[in-house]
């Protein structure tokens, strides 16, 4: 039986652009890396996509062929001292042969702001190609500056068939160098532990290998030391915007199924119960409104139940405000009121408020004229006036407009009785 010197994700690591799963649109004959490398020109490039897609494995590739000088660091261990003496050395290589030199950053999304920066001018004169991989979309991530500078690769996340396929190709490497053999269905259970990240089921491979286990590897042996079935999350990444994203618009598309779905996903990833709630309570008032005022009512008795009962069993109230607020009806009249009336607002802030409407808090104020013509509604029988109380110069401003759904139908009778009610007395 032999041994296994190098982690099995080194050992099938792809030689060549051909041997990629999965990123044909990149690696494939017409694939625009795969032309990049064969025409020697190289240029600055971020690889974005999932865990286990490839990226590390298309940079080596990459590395491989080209014979430039070459400084490889990662996000978590970035040294801007070396990295600032790498590029100066570099740009005097670059100034004296032309020849340019490679600096490889993985997880380039763990740069800060001025780390980042010190690629800049290096990258515009051309003294270095920069690459980078990055599971963090790279739009929030990477500096506008820099970002305008490189090219941005997106990778497919791999489809079942192409995890199968990287798959048997391990598992034949473990049963012929270590005569292991494995219940039928290990695939479909790595799978569904791992999903699409197939460097993470190399790595349950490897340290099956490693073990020492012999013979038959049952799936029963597998699960008792591999972690916990693993939600493929990140609470601070694009997951994370992405699943509650999807959470919202499935409420406001009234689909309560996939709502109930996007939910739980979140929920056994661990993220934070609070998050969601506010989220929910956002939805209330931006895609029900006053279609249904009872749900924002439901979904704050939920968060405060919430906070009585804490986790897990708490975690009920989000399921039970999910249900009704996918079912209520919906109007975004309130979100709209509420875009229109900052954007009149920020277009109109130099207009003053009317005389009448202003209170003269003292005699200099009442002898220019503040409060005077004020109408108090209340003094009047049909508890309104034909009084303006916006600038003259947009006098006719008209922000929220109800639809005619729910309870909001109430809400447009209330509007048109009120407008109605003002136009007559201003005709009086």
């Amino acid at each position: 039986m032999g041994k296994m010197k190098k982690p099995l994700t080194e050992i099938l690591r792809p030689e060549n652009c051909s041997e990629i799963i999965g990123q044909e649109h990149l690696c494939g004959e017409k694939g625009v890396l795969k032309g990049i490398l064969e025409s020697g020109n190289l240029i600055s490039f971020i690889l974005w996509g999932d865990p286990g897609t490839g990226k590390t494995s298309i940079i080596e590739i990459f590395l491989k062929k080209i014979k430039s000088k070459v400084f490889k660091t990662t996000g978590s261990t970035f040294s801007a001292k070396e990295v600032k003496k790498f590029c100066d050395e570099a740009e005097k290589l670059f100034n004296f042969n032309g020849e340019n030199s490679v600096v490889f950053v993985d997880e380039i999304h763990r740069l800060n702001k001025s780390q980042q920066d010190i690629f800049l001018p290096y990258v515009e004169r051309g003294t270095i190609i920069l690459l980078g991989a990055t599971t963090e979309n790279p739009s929030f991530e990477i500096n506008k500056a820099l970002l305008s500078r490189v090219k941005v690769f997106t990778l497919n996340v791999l489809s079942k068939d192409n995890v199968f396929t990287i798959l048997d190709k391990a598992l034949h490497f473990l049963e012929k160098e270590f005569q292991l053999e494995f219940e039928d269905g290990i695939k479909e259970f790595l799978y569904s532990v791992n999903g699409a990240d197939v460097r993470s089921s190399l790595n349950s491979l490897d340290l099956i290998a490693k073990r020492g286990m012999k013979g038959l590897i049952k799936i029963e042996q597998v699960r008792e030391f591999l972690s916990e079935n693993k939600a493929f999350y990140d609470k601070n990444g694009e997951y994370h915007y992405n699943i509650i994203s999807a959470f919202h618009k499935s409420i406001r598309n009234s689909d309560v199924d996939s709502s109930l779905y996007w939910l739980a996903r979140m929920l056994v990833a661990g993220e934070d119960r609070k998050y969601i709630l506010r989220r929910m309570l956002r939805i209330a008032a931006e895609d029900i409104g006053l279609a249904d005022p009872t749900a924002l009512s439901i979904t704050l008795n939920s968060f405060k139940a919430f906070e009585i009962v804490g986790e897990p069993e708490g975690d009920i109230f989000l399921f039970y405000s999910t249900v009704y607020l996918a079912f209520a009806p919906k109007s975004n009249s309130l979100y709209t009121a509420e875009k229109k009336a900052k954007k009149v607002a920020k277009e109109t802030s130099s207009l003053q408020v009317p005389l009448h409407l202003r209170n003269p808090e003292t005699g200099l104020m009442k002898d220019e004229g503040y409060g005077k013509g004020y109408l108090y509604a209340h003094d009047y029988k049909e508890k309104t006036t034909a009084m303006k109380t916006l600038p003259e110069e947009i006098k006719n401003l008209r922000i929220f407009i109800p639809e005619s759904i729910g309870f909001e139908k109430e809400i447009l009778r209330r509007y048109e009785y009120w407008r109605k009610l003002k136009e007559n007395l201003s005709n009086y």
